[in-house]
Parts: structure tokens; C-alpha cells; sequence
């Protein structure tokens, strides 16, 4: 083989190869790492296209998507087929949510989603549950009252909050980028309410978010995130002429 040849050929490896990514550094101060992970800048609003497999109790389905990211407390999530438009839009506001389900032109209203979030991730009254769903889409740490119980392992720091009632909820964060790798919630009784991972980046590449009391299961992988522009209206749902409107049940 030529010089040039065996250049070439090198050049060709290179560009097929990945970029190896460093391995996190094994954690020896949790309470650091936390802390590092409150300092980081809140997350410019941001979108982007997702393929999701949807479990349900009587069926799976194969999804498109798009989600749209504005912190601290809203966001919006399109789902469709293969093709055609959205078939399911839900929306947060920040303090009302909404589902719109077009096969059966059903509009779903949620008044109060702090509270209704909140309680399906294992919160106490008064915990902004719009914002901690916010945080976790993002794959951060979201902000919890009270003063967590930490541990280290390895590459990950462990923040554990847990109410008198026996209710808990748990995340795992990695050193490398400060974000969540997984996350757990308990209620009282201690049935698992939520059941999260991530793959971690400054933006999550995937999640897998399981909510026993639903019975739902969606393994996502977004593509690449992008910046957003969106107006506040994006985050509001209206009911299309002749929907169906009654309550959302979490």
C-alpha cells in the first residue's frame, strides 16, 4: 500500500469512528456536585424531534414527536404517526394543563397542574409540580424544599428527600455533566409512583420514564435539541371547534 493510499485509508477510519467520550469522574464530595448542579444557568427555551415507543396495559405504539422546553414551569408536547399531523398535543402553561386527543376530537383541561404534577411525583402540597415535570423533560435537577440526604458511588452523586410521611423522592446525578441519569418516587405507602432514566448530556439524547399508576411506559430518543423562540401562546391549549371538553384525571 501507498503512502497516500494508507493516509487515506486512515483519514476514512477517523471520520467513521466516534468521538470517545470521557468517562465521569468517581465523586468524592456530593454535596459539591449538588451544589454545581443549583449554580448552572437556567436552560434557554428549547425543542426537539423525538421517535418514542409508547407502552400502554392494551397496547404498544411506535411515535414521532416534538417537544418544546420553556423553564422553569412550561412546555408542549406534539405526538403523530408515521405520518400525517399531530394526533395527541399536550400543553402546560405553568399553571393549567391540556390534552388533545384528535382521533376523538377530546379536549382534556388540568386547572390546576402544579398540584396534580406534583402529587403524581410523589410531592407534598404545595410543590410546583409544572416545574419539576419541566426540569425533568430537561433531564435536571429539579428544585425540591427541604435538605436531601446525599451519598456518592462512583461516577454519581445520590440526593434522596424524604417527607415524615414516608414518601421519598430520589435522584441520581452524574459528575461528568450535572445532570440526572435517574430518578424515583415513592408515595406514603411506598408504591412507585415514577421510574426515570436518562442518558445525560447538556441535553438528554434519551429517556425512559415509567408511571406505574398510569400504567405507561415511553422509551424516547430525541435528535438534536435547538434553540427556541416560542410565543406564550404555543403553551396554552384551545379546545378546536366541536371537541368534546371534560376533565383531565392523573
Amino acid at each position: 500500500m501507498s503512502t497516500r493510499a494508507a493516509l487515506l485509508l486512515g483519514c476514512l477510519l477517523l471520520l467513521g469512528c466516534k468521538p470517545v467520550v470521557p468517562a465521569a469522574p468517581v465523586v468524592t464530595d456530593a454535596a459539591a456536585l449538588v451544589a454545581r448542579t443549583r449554580a448552572e444557568a437556567a436552560a434557554a427555551p428549547t425543542y426537539a424531534s423525538f421517535s418514542a415507543l409508547l407502552r400502554l396495559p392494551d397496547q404498544s405504539v411506535s411515535l414521532q414527536g416534538t417537544l418544546v422546553v420553556s423553564a422553569p414551569d412550561r412546555f408542549r408536547v406534539e405526538l403523530r404517526g408515521p405520518i400525517g399531523p399531530a394526533q395527541v398535543i399536550v400543553t402546560c402553561n405553568g399553571t393549567d394543563a391540556t390534552a388533545w386527543l384528535a382521533p376523538k376530537n377530546s379536549f382534556r383541561v388540568l386547572p390546576d397542574a402544579n398540584r396534580a404534577l406534583g402529587t403524581l411525583l410523589g410531592g407534598a402540597e404545595g410543590l410546583g409540580g409544572a416545574a419539576v415535570a419541566t426540569s425533568l423533560l430537561l433531564g435536571r435537577l429539579p428544585e425540591l424544599p427541604g435538605v436531601p440526604e446525599l451519598r456518592a458511588a462512583g461516577s454519581v452523586a445520590t440526593a434522596t428527600w424524604a417527607r415524615p410521611d414516608g414518601a421519598s423522592f430520589e435522584a441520581a446525578i452524574e459528575s461528568r455533566t450535572g445532570h440526572l441519569v435517574s430518578a424515583r418516587a415513592l408515595d406514603a405507602g411506598g408504591q412507585l409512583l415514577l421510574d426515570a432514566a436518562w442518558e445525560p448530556g447538556p441535553l438528554p439524547a434519551s429517556m425512559r420514564v415509567s408511571l406505574p399508576t398510569l400504567g405507561v411506559v415511553a422509551d424516547v430518543r430525541f435528535s438534536s435539541w435547538n434553540p427556541a423562540a416560542p410565543a406564550d401562546s404555543l403553551f396554552e391549549g384551545v379546545a378546536p371547534d366541536g371537541a368534546v371538553v371534560s376533565p383531565l384525571e392523573l
